[in-house]
């Protein structure tokens, strides 16, 4: 850190409310060694058994595409739609393609590399990220539909919304169209053969180790904060919203478990009984939300880029409004 970022008041107090969150998550891990020990171990098992297996050959496969220069050559079959749509380089198509059937956090961790090597910048970064940060369908049909919630037309349903709201996402914040000569073309740059597995091998390995660290720490922050009762603080106003409007209030708690993290706060809603016209439009909006824990995830790689974190998280909320009315009127017709 600088000596004037240290003299920002702005920024003291940052440090300051950082350092008081981390000393209290501290002093619980202290208090009950047992319990939050048992909790980081529960979300070691879940991104072992779950999330590696799933996530890792796509991070490692996904480099090696973006090295030896296929998101070029993919992405010109989306020029057309990309352009005219999000006045963004081609090679967007090929970060939602990868995205759509990688899941979170694939769509940051190539925006990542691709920014890196200079085929894409900051503006065309912060375009595509909008449309481009999805859940997958392994996750999607398989984890929440077939397995939470013993449907896969659920998991079918969810995951077209899904999409469909990151893709009216994206329009939002497409680049002006005046601004599209400047940044529409795309730049083309060498493969890079150099060390190819290898440097394969160490990013994805990397990237997995990031994963796996924020769903540890998150397993043990959920639950803290609901042994401390601000889960079912959060949750008691809409316990009586969902009442009103005819849904089941055991959800509420889902709801505010998946906006830590999105596994616990689905399978919640899950458990709670909620029928598919309160489940959809709640995991749809959940999802495309991704959670604390997710947009970290993602953070941690597009922060590279520069891309601010209100930024993203602005991003994420609209495309979760989206998605969750979206899903409203598919319940609706059900």
């Amino acid at each position: 850190m600088k000596l004037t970022d240290a003299l920002d008041p702005k920024k003291r107090r940052t440090a300051a409310t950082v350092a008081v969150l981390v000393g209290f998550f501290i002093v619980c891990l202290v208090a009950d060694p047992k319990r939050y020990i048992a909790s980081v171990y529960n979300g070691m098992l879940l991104f072992a058994t779950s999330v590696a297996p799933a996530l890792f050959p796509f991070f490692f496969f996904t480099r090696i595409l973006t090295s030896v220069g296929t998101a070029q050559i993919l992405g010109d079959a989306l020029k057309k739609p990309i352009a005219r749509f999000y006045n963004c380089p081609s090679v967007g198509g090929y970060v939602f393609f990868m995205s759509a059937i990688s899941g979170y956090p694939v769509g940051s961790r190539l925006l990542s590399d691709l920014c890196a090597a200079g085929i894409i910048d900051r503006r065309q970064v912060k375009a595509i990220s909008a449309f481009t940060s999805t859940s997958g369908p392994l996750f999607i049909v398989g984890t929440v539909g077939t397995v939470m919630f013993s449907s896969a037309t659920f998991g079918y349903l969810l995951m077209a919304v899904h999409f469909a709201g990151a893709l009216i996402n994206g329009f939002i914040y497409r680049i002006k169209a005046k601004d599209a000569k400047e940044y529409g073309e795309l730049v083309r740059t060498p493969p890079d053969f150099d060390d190819l597995l290898g440097k394969s091998m160490t990013s994805a390995l990397t990237s997995l180790f990031i994963v796996g660290g924020y769903i540890a720490v998150f397993s043990m922050i959920a639950d803290v904060l609901t042994d401390i009762g601000l889960v079912d603080a959060l949750a008691a106003p809409l316990v009586s919203l969902y009442s009103a409007v005819g849904w089941e209030p055991d959800a509420a708690h889902g709801t505010v478990l998946g906006l830590i993290e999105i596994t616990r706060g689905c399978l919640s809603i899950a458990k709670s009984g909620a029928n598919i016209k309160t489940a959809l439009p709640l995991v749809a909006g959940l999802l495309s939300f991704g959670g604390i824990s997710v947009s970290l995830q993602s953070l941690t790689f597009l922060g590279n880029c520069k891309v601010r974190p209100l930024y993203y998280l602005a991003t994420k909320t609209t495309q979760a409004v989206i998605s969750f009315a979206l899903a409203l009127l598919v319940s609706f017709a059900l």
